[in-house]
């Protein structure tokens, strides 16, 4: 039997039914949010059919503790044999007390506990108008703005929780206020899944997928930032609590291999101060789960009780010291890293060699771009480091307030990696297992006071300044590479060009979550419009990718003039059959003028040899 989904209570009414028959909720289109899952209800323009894979919708669950949210329930997948069932694409899946709260089910992405959902927030964030589904192009039927990709997180809670809908609110709240938290929407329970939106990151993916297994270094890298994380947390009132591969699933990668975010807050709990027995217990948890973490990225396994000797030696004493509790706290235990050096891996002898253009292009008469690259090599351990720098920055702003913000980006970024980060690092002959001493956090560091720079020269002088910046920092066979923005850098390795970077525009957040096809990009109106840049926001969050070189490999580093009219497969083939790095950036400013030369193009390619 085909049914309606009250939007007030979430209990099923028969098909033509105008009020619901239990509350009274009004049924008129104008109001009616129909949430297409498995249990059989679509919408297909404004009527009600039944799809193919009609089924009863599941009974309704005995009155239970509130949990994570309070709201009326929010239609779930069915369960079989207690694993999840996605919901199908093209789904619908709604606030209950919110009618501006309803989503688009794109692709369903699932995990051995948990699926991740790509959808689509169906209210225009211009014009504030609902879509009756998933609209062509991503855009708003009624004003043409871009509409706004989400990520949704799926999973069945191991316990109720005792979340009252102030503690949620605050979690939402503090998703937005810490980099390591993926901002929260909502958090919506049905029966026994729980929903929680968060804002699409763009390119992403789920730690617990590949089970790549990473260095000490990188282990730790990641276990610092995770573990910043939950002292936030813990600062505001809070614990993570879940230990285990149900925990790991709520971490996501986005903006590059290192960056780790919490994607789903649904599983903390409210600290209480004055039981202490019960803070000591989620304490012990969330270091727990810190080990758990630490062990996972070092050896790509899940933790066992007898598998400790699996992690490496260096790590080993951190996982038995967190499982012991022998730390007081997460700080305790992110302190501890710090005082224990290791030696360095040396490079192989790769060497770089590169070339760089930059050209106004044919609508243009200034130049807003800007470009910066040195080599040297620095004697390190009785050997010959090779180390590289390369930078593109696109300004904006207008008048003359676009070149003068890549120019300060160039002079800040250049100075900040030479004078006070690279040269004293590289003259250690130990160092640290910290997130500071990761090439990432360096680049993160400099880029972040370029930011600031143009933050103050443009409040001072009243202008819109602001920049992108792409960059790469190449330490032996180790490339570090940033960005900010819609400049990207591309690696071209045995005949296959990688986008390595991810651009910041909404147009790009729309290929990420499946609603456009990558060649569309070149055409959509709204190609031109990013979310992040340099000179706008205090804190602006940077990407960072590390890759591995290997003799004949490409680093290509390019502005938007660049790959905006010359498409990736032309791209690959220029540099493939250049005689030389300075030769293949010449061509790629030339087919960028001859396809239109829209904009300013820069170019740097690094070639390994």
């Amino acid at each position: 039997m085909t049914v309606i989904t009250c939007h007030r209570c979430g209990k099923g009414n028969r098909r033509k039914a105008k009020f619901c028959q239990h509350c009274g909720a009004d049924f008129s289109p104008a109001r009616q949010i129909v949430a297409a899952t498995l249990a059989g209800v679509k919408p297909v323009s404004q009527a009600l059919r039944p799809t193919s894979a009609t089924r009863p919708l599941p009974p309704e669950p005995p009155a239970m503790p509130r949990p994570a949210s309070s709201q009326p329930a929010v239609p779930s997948a069915v369960t079989q044999a207690g694993l999840l069932v996605p919901l199908e694409r093209g789904s619908v899946l709604f606030h209950p007390q919110d009618p501006q709260q309803r989503y688009a089910i794109l692709t369903a992405r699932q995990l051995s506990r948990s699926i991740y959902y790509d959808a689509l927030d169906l209210t225009c964030p211009s014009c504030g108008s609902l879509q009756p589904d998933n609209p062509p192009g991503g855009q708003c039927l009624q004003c043409g703005a871009v509409l706004r990709p989400v990520l949704i997180h799926e999973r069945r809670p191991r316990l109720v929780r005792s979340l009252t809908d102030a503690d949620v609110e605050k979690l939402i709240r503090l998703s937005t206020g810490h980099p390591g938290i993926l901002p929260h929407q909502a958090v919506m329970q049905y029966q026994e899944s729980v929903y929680t939106v968060v804002e699409h990151p763009g390119r992403w993916g789920v730690l617990v997928r590949g089970r790549r297994q990473r260095s000490p270094d990188e282990a730790l890298a990641g276990v610092v930032q995770v573990g910043r994380t939950l002292n936030y947390l813990y600062d505001n009132g809070f614990a993570h609590s879940e230990v285990g591969g149900a925990s790991i699933e709520s971490l996501v990668i986005t903006g590059g291999d290192g960056n780790i975010k919490l994607a789903d807050l649904s599983g903390c709990v409210r600290l209480q101060p004055d039981q202490a027995q019960a803070v000591r217990a989620q304490v012990d948890s969330d270091v727990a789960f810190l080990a758990w973490l630490l062990f996972f990225l070092a050896t790509g396994k899940e933790l066992s009780r007898g598998g400790i000797e699996m992690a490496p030696s260096n790590l080993r004493p951190f996982i038995e010291r967190a499982m012991q509790k022998q730390y007081a706290s997460v700080q305790d235990m992110l302190t501890d890293f710090e005082i224990s050096p290791v030696t360095p891996t040396k490079a192989r002898p790769l060497k770089p060699a590169h070339g760089q253009a930059t050209h106004p292009g044919r609508q243009h008469t200034r130049n807003e771009d800007a470009v910066v690259t040195f080599t040297f090599h620095k004697e390190q351990d009785g050997g010959a480091v090779p180390i590289g720098f390369y930078l593109v920055a696109d300004g904006m702003g207008g008048h003359e307030a676009g070149d003068a913000a890549s120019r300060a980006v160039n002079r800040v970024v250049t100075d900040w990696i030479i004078k006070t980060k690279v040269l004293p690092d590289l003259q250690k002959t130990t160092r640290k297992l910290s997130a500071e001493d990761v090439p990432g956090e360096l680049l993160s560091q400099a880029i972040q006071q370029a930011n600031n720079v143009l933050l103050e020269r443009g409040q001072g002088k009243a202008s819109d300044m602001g920049s992108t910046v792409t960059a790469v920092l190449v330490i032996g066979d180790v490339a570090t590479i940033a960005n900010v923005g819609d400049s990207r850098t591309y690696l071209l390795r045995e005949g296959r060009l990688e986008q390595i970077t991810q651009d910041h525009s909404l147009v790009a957040r729309l290929v990420d979550a499946g609603v456009i096809r990558p060649e569309e990009v070149r055409s959509h109106p709204q190609r031109n419009q990013i979310y992040r840049c340099l000179g706008h926001r205090p804190d602006v969050e940077v990407d960072t990718f590390t890759r591995q070189l290997q003799a004949g490999d490409v680093l290509i580093l390019c502005s938007d003039g660049l790959w905006e009219m010359v498409p990736d497969a032309e791209i690959q083939r220029i540099v493939a059959e250049a005689r030389s790095p300075q030769k293949a950036c010449d061509a790629l400013i030339e087919a960028a003028n001859q396809a239109g030369g829209e904009d300013n193009v820069t170019v740097i390619v690094v070639q390994m040899e």
